[in-house]
């Protein structure tokens, strides 16, 4: 059965509910199966027709993104994983600020995405939808790490959420594309990264001094979710012009006796929880340790550097 044709509009019209141009979405292979047709046609009902582009591996949706840049899309979407919205933040963002400033990037997670949940942003396609339209945009921080590629190189790359070292990071990349309301996922993506994650000494600097202790993990945090959408930050506002840095001392196992409490946001204050807000943070370690961006594992660790951009990324809401 075809969809309805959308009845043309005044042009006054279109331009106040698509201020940005029609919005363009890019979908991981999950949301192909489910949630992105239903956003597609939720957009149509509004008058909208968008055009839609399926990632597969979810890696490629970068270079969905720049083409559709290069074809002249304003508004980006990223329906589904954490790792989608990291690529897209990548096609409009580079290390020294926007590669296309008049462009805006949307988020439509599924209940797969822990970006979107900062912004409060429905996973239901039917609200979603009604975020895309309109003009209304948030002026968002952006991260930029700097950190030891597996060459001896240093790397540089920006995030929009969160940078994560050792147990966190093995987390979230091991939940990455998952439903993250699954019991059994969850706890798979936890053992492993219990298995994988050692403690290590490390040196933590910030902008009022620096600490040194024995790390299990570290969340450096724009937003508020990450590791499958526990509060892991629950003081990170991601417009502030600094970054919430969670470091967790002892062992991985200490981090995952404490999962519910993570998920709710009360794990701090807690004798085995450092907490700071800072504007730079530098982080080296004794031993090697995961890094993740978004949610997303890059190859190497530290030395890292993270610096903020601030208000550099422009968030569709």
């Amino acid at each position: 059965m075809s969809e309805p044709t959308p009845t043309p509009e005044p042009v006054n019209d279109r331009a106040a509910r698509l201020p940005y141009g029609p919005p363009f979405l890019v979908g991981d292979p999950a949301a192909s199966r489910s949630g992105l047709g239903d956003l597609r046609r939720q957009l149509a009902r509004a008058g909208v027709v968008a055009e839609a582009a399926v990632a597969r591996p979810a890696g490629r949706a970068r270079e969905l993104a720049e083409r559709a840049l290069d074809r002249g899309a304003r508004l980006l979407v990223a329906v589904g994983s954490d790792e989608v919205a990291h690529c897209l933040v990548l096609a409009l963002m580079g290390p020294d600020g926007p590669r296309h400033p008049d462009t805006v990037l949307g988020l439509v997670g599924l209940g797969r995405q822990d970006l979107s949940a900062t912004f409060g942003l429905p996973d239901d396609p039917e609200r979603a939808a009604h975020h895309l339209l309109g003009e209304r945009v948030f002026l968002a921080d952006l991260g930029r790490a700097t950190w030891t590629g597996p060459d001896g190189a240093a790397r540089t790359e920006v995030f929009a959420n969160c940078a994560e070292l050792g147990y966190p990071a093995e987390a979230s990349a091991r939940l990455a594309g998952r439903d993250r309301t699954g019991k059994v996922g969850r706890l798979a993506a936890a053992l492993g990264a219990l298995a994988a994650t050692r403690s290590t000494p490390a040196r933590l600097a910030l902008d009022r001094g620096a600490v040194e202790f024995r790390l299990a993990g570290l969340v450096i945090a724009n937003g508020q979710f990450s590791m499958g959408r526990m509060k892991v930050a629950p003081r990170a506002l991601p417009d502030d012009g600094r970054m919430s840095v969670m470091a967790f001392e002892g062992s991985p196992l200490t981090i995952y006796a404490r999962s519910k409490d993570l998920y709710y946001g009360l794990h701090v204050p807690h004798p085995s929880v450092r907490e700071y807000q800072s504007t730079r943070v530098e982080i080296d370690a004794a031993g090697p340790l995961a890094l993740s961006l978004d949610g997303v594992r890059v190859p190497g660790g530290p030395p890292l550097a993270v610096e903020v951009l601030d208000k550099a990324l422009r968030v569709k809401v």
